[in-house]
């Protein structure tokens, strides 16, 4: 509950970003007053992390908007109360890396234990294959296409980010795994 702020930031913040992030880094960067070397590694470097950040957003849409369906039809198919809306509402939690979908199964599983849902053995069944399809199959793919980090390491950095910072370090540690990747490979160059 206290950190019911960052469900509805961090996704706004991330819109933005993708919007306007090429501007904010030039900005950026014009202030500096750096030799042209420099500025050219800065602004290619910039460029990179930016592009991976829009990439990363993109992925996280692709991910909510494949669970969206599945879960409101298999909720509404079962005959749960508020399946509709716990369907919907799953599926825009799932944005959020791991701490989404975590609190969606809890609101799923709590409806049903509260209307006396009495399958709710299958409910389970089903979040735990539907995370299992998504967190090892679904998301480590469109990670290591869109923001060229090897699955394991897109684990890795979720539950290193978690531990460190909480819902805010989950949602950001693929993007700054992946931003000290790039750093890293421009700093060879």
């Amino acid at each position: 509950v206290t950190n019911i702020f960052w469900f509805a930031l961090v996704p706004i913040l991330a819109i933005f970003l993708l919007k306007s992030g090429r501007e904010f880094a030039e900005s950026g960067i014009n202030v500096l007053r750096l030799r042209p070397r420099r500025r050219m590694f800065l602004k290619a470097t910039l460029r990179d992390i930016n592009d991976m950040a829009a990439h990363f957003i993109r992925a996280q849409v692709l991910l909510a908007a494949l669970s969206l369906p599945v879960y409101t039809v298999v909720l509404v198919i079962s005959g749960l109360q508020y399946g509709l809306f716990l369907g919907l509402f799953a599926g825009a939690l799932e944005f959020v890396p791991l701490v989404g979908p975590l609190v969606a199964a809890i609101a799923i599983l709590g409806v049903a234990f509260v209307t006396g849902f009495p399958y709710i053995w299958v409910l389970m069944v089903f979040l735990i294959a539907w995370r299992v399809v998504q967190d090892y199959v679904n998301s480590p793919r469109l990670m290591h296409r869109s923001v060229k980090l090897h699955p394991f390491a897109v684990i890795i950095a979720v539950l290193a980010g978690g531990e460190i910072g909480g819902i805010l370090g989950v949602f950001l540690s693929i993007p700054v795994a992946a931003t000290l990747q790039i750093v890293r490979a421009s700093v060879r160059e």
